[in-house]
C-alpha cells in the first residue's frame, strides 16, 4: 500500500499536506515540471524523459512512488523514489558496477521538484529524507540518484545527508554523477588520501572513482566554481557500494 510520510516530517509547514499520488494525477504533476523546469538556469539540470507519463506511472505503483506537496489544492511540490528490478533499463546500480545479488536492494532517488515561490522552506531536504527512510522501509538500503555536473544545488542537498559520487560519467550523452548512500552499513574514508578536482573536470572524476576515490564534499569560491573533494573508500571486508 501507498506509504505517507509522517506529519512530523512536515512540522515545520503546518499549512502543507502530503499524500503519494496516484496515476490519476499526472497533470497537476506535468504542470509543476513545466513551470520549474521553464526556471531552471541551466538546461541540462534537468532533462526531459522521452516518455513522462511513463516515467510517472513508474512512480506510482508497486515499482515506485511519488510524493505530493500540497498547499490546499495546488501541488507545490514532489519527489519520487524508484524501486527498480535488476534487469530494467536506467538500473543505477548497473552503472556503478554493484554486483548482481545487490540490485534488488537498490532504491533510485529520482526526481524532486519544488514551486519557485516555495523554495527556502527546507522542502528539498526534508523530501530527501523521507524518500531515504521510506527506501529503508522496503527492505533497499543501497539508495542512488542521478545529478548533473552543472547542478551544484542538487548535488549540495544529497551531500548534505551523507550521500557520496560514485560514479561520474556519461549516461546517454549527458555528463552525470551517479551519487549514493549505503543505509545499511554506512561508509568508511581513507580522508587523508585525497584528490581535488575540479566540479567541471569529467575525466579527472571520472578517473578517481575508476581507482577507488569517492566524492564527499564540495569547497566553493562561488555558484560557478565549485571544487570537489574526493577521498579513497575503504570497505573493511564488506561489499564495496
Amino acid at each position: 500500500p501507498p506509504q505517507l510520510p509522517p506529519a512530523s516530517a512536515f512540522s515545520h509547514l503546518p499549512q502543507v499536506t502530503t499524500r503519494v499520488l496516484t496515476a490519476q494525477e499526472l497533470m497537476p504533476w506535468q504542470g509543476l515540471r513545466d513551470e520549474v523546469i521553464r526556471d531552471l538556469p541551466n538546461p541540462d539540470f534537468y532533462v526531459r524523459e522521452d516518455d513522462e507519463a511513463a516515467f510517472f506511472t513508474a512512480h506510482t505503483g508497486h515499482r515506485g512512488q511519488t510524493i505530493g506537496v500540497y498547499h490546499g489544492e495546488q501541488l507545490i511540490a514532489y519527489a519520487m523514489v524508484g524501486f527498480p528490478q535488476p534487469q530494467d533499463a536506467g538500473h543505477l546500480g548497473v552503472v556503478l558496477g554493484l554486483a548482481a545479488p545487490l540490485l534488488d536492494k537498490v532504491a533510485h532517488i529520482s526526481s524532486c521538484m519544488v514551486l519557485p515561490q516555495w523554495r527556502g522552506n527546507g522542502l528539498q531536504r526534508t523530501l530527501l529524507a523521507v524518500r531515504l527512510a521510506m527506501s529503508q522501509a522496503q527492505g533497499r538500503p543501497y539508495c542512488l540518484a542521478m545529478v548533473s555536473l552543472h547542478n551544484h544545488r542538487s548535488r549540495h542537498n544529497l551531500m548534505r545527508h551523507g550521500m557520496h559520487i560514485g560514479w561520474t560519467g556519461d549516461i546517454d550523452g549527458l555528463k552525470r554523477h551517479v551519487m549514493r548512500i549505503d543505509l545499511h552499513r554506512g561508509a568508511h574514508f581513507d580522508m587523508a588520501d585525497e584528490r581535488l578536482i575540479d566540479s567541471a573536470d569529467l575525466d579527472a572524476q571520472s578517473r578517481a572513482t575508476r581507482d577507488g576515490y569517492v566524492g564527499v564534499a564540495e569547497l566553493r569560491r562561488d555558484d560557478d566554481l565549485v571544487t570537489l573533494r574526493y577521498v579513497r573508500a575503504l570497505h573493511h571486508g564488506a561489499t564495496p557500494l
